[in-house]
């Protein structure tokens, strides 16, 4: 959640799993039709709060999250991407941004569900990690979590609602060796599926885009 994403992804298959590893594709045009009209005008209206806890031992540092040791630097990093910080005690950091749920596509103009909401919310977790992380950290110093815009509680029910409207338009396909595939980041969320035996895809991005360029859908 810095201030630029890469527009392009590139995937490409060196070995294919023995079974499954599909890597699902999904159109967030798609997502974005097949919400609720009140989920989605919720979603548009309230947008997201993304907040990081950089507790030392768990998870990512946030030396290594931001590439430095110095305070400063992440103070200044943290102001121009429209971050609030909070330094807590025994060295560690919290972070919180606001960014949109939906997005106007900044080529075609059309509405986006665009967000990682299943990458941060308490509920994706696997249930052994989450009751160990929660008896250990509490709700409020998870590593991460995501909150409505206004940083009240993201329904677990709303998740695992939109968790099935992924699955339900997700596209899959059997890897093979050679396949290239490029993904409009900006268009595709992409996943990945368990996997049995030997895997090797490999990625790369670029075509990066500032966040100041896209239009949040909040109107």
């Amino acid at each position: 959640h810095m201030h630029r994403w890469p527009q392009k992804q590139f995937f490409f298959c060196l070995q294919a799993a023995q079974e499954g590893g599909q890597t699902p594709i999904v159109d967030g045009r798609l997502m974005f039709k097949g919400l609720r009209p009140d989920l989605r005008e919720r979603l548009r209206e309230k947008q997201l709060m993304y907040v990081r806890n950089f507790v030392p031992g768990v998870d990512v540092s946030w030396q290594d999250f931001f590439r430095t040791s110095d305070k400063a630097e992440v103070e200044a990093l943290c102001a121009k991407n429209g971050m609030d910080w909070q330094w807590l005690e025994k060295g560690g950091l919290r972070t919180k941004q606001v960014c949109p749920a939906i997005i106007e596509h900044p080529d075609t103009g059309e509405s986006v569900f665009f967000n990682q909401i299943q990458l941060h919310h308490v509920s994706c977790l696997e249930p052994a990690v989450r009751d160990s992380l929660l008896s250990m950290l509490g709700i409020d110093s998870l590593p991460r979590n995501v909150y409505y815009g206004d940083g009240t509680p993201l329904e677990d029910e709303v998740v695992e609602e939109i968790g099935l409207l992924y699955e339900r338009t997700a596209v899959r396909f059997p890897w093979q060796e050679g396949d290239l595939i490029m993904l409009d980041n900006m268009l595709v969320a992409h996943a990945r599926d368990p996997f049995v035996g030997p895997r090797k895809i490999v990625v790369a991005m670029g075509d990066m885009i500032a966040q100041s360029a896209v239009h949040s859908m909040t109107s």
